[in-house]
C-alpha cells in the first residue's frame, strides 16, 4: 500500500513538474514575442534559441514575399532565409544593430543574388519587376476609395509598373513593407534624403500617370 501511494505521489509530482515547465516556457515565449526587434537581435546573436524562433516566425512571411520580387524560385528563397538566420545565430561576430528589418531584407537580397549568380541564373537588380500582391492595398490607399475602386486599383498597378526599378523598389519598401526612411535608404544604399526624394518623385509620377488614365 505504501509503495502504491509512493508511486501515485511520484506520478503526480512528475505531472506537476511538466506542467510547471510548460507554463514557464509558454510565459517566456509570450514575453519574448513582446520584445522589439533590436532586443531580440541582441539575444539572437548571443545564441538564444527562443529568440531565433520568434525572430524567424516574425519575419519569414515578409522575407518570403520580398524574395519573390527578386526570384521566382521559392525553394531557393526559403533556403536563403534559413541560411540567413542560421548564419546570424552561429556567428559570434555579429553586433547589436538598430535597424534589424532593413538588415534582414538587405542580407536576403544579397544572398539571393549571390546564389542565383552561382547557379548561372541571369539577374539584374535594375531590371527586377517588383510586383504588388493583390491583397496589398497600401498603394491604393494613396487615393480616395470610391465605387470604381477596383478599376482604379488596376490602373494604379499599371502606373506603378511604369516607374523606374529604383522607384518601384523604394515605393514597395516604404508603403508595402512599411519600412522607415532610414531602413529604405540602408537597403538601397543611398542617403535618407535621397530616399525621401526618390519616393517623393515616384509618388508625383504615380499620381500624374494615374490621373492621365
Amino acid at each position: 500500500m505504501l509503495l502504491q501511494n509512493t508511486t501515485v505521489v511520484n506520478h503526480s509530482s512528475t505531472i506537476i513538474t511538466k506542467y510547471t515547465e510548460y507554463t514557464c516556457m509558454k510565459e517566456s515565449k509570450m514575453h519574448y514575442q513582446t520584445k522589439e526587434d533590436a532586443e531580440l537581435w541582441v539575444l539572437l546573436i548571443k545564441g538564444d534559441k527562443l529568440a531565433l524562433e520568434i525572430m524567424y516566425r516574425r519575419y519569414f512571411p515578409h522575407l518570403l514575399n520580398y524574395g519573390h520580387t527578386i526570384s521566382t524560385n521559392e525553394e531557393l528563397i526559403k533556403d536563403c532565409i534559413q541560411d540567413l538566420f542560421v548564419n546570424v545565430f552561429n556567428n559570434s561576430k555579429f553586433r547589436p544593430i538598430d535597424h534589424v528589418k532593413s538588415y534582414l531584407y538587405t542580407a536576403l537580397r544579397n544572398n539571393l543574388v549571390y546564389k542565383m549568380s552561382s547557379m548561372k541564373e541571369t539577374y539584374q537588380l535594375e531590371n527586377a519587376e517588383f510586383e504588388i500582391p493583390l491583397t496589398d492595398d497600401e498603394l491604393e490607399g494613396l487615393f480616395a476609395h470610391d465605387d470604381t475602386y477596383l478599376e482604379r486599383s488596376k490602373l494604379l498597378k499599371e502606373a506603378y509598373r511604369k516607374l523606374s526599378a529604383n522607384q518601384r523598389h523604394a515605393v514597395y519598401l516604404y508603403y508595402i513593407k512599411e519600412l522607415t526612411w532610414e531602413e529604405v535608404a540602408e537597403i538601397l544604399g543611398i542617403t535618407v534624403h535621397s530616399s525621401m526624394n526618390l519616393i517623393g518623385r515616384a509618388i508625383v509620377k504615380l499620381r500624374r500617370l494615374f490621373e492621365n488614365k
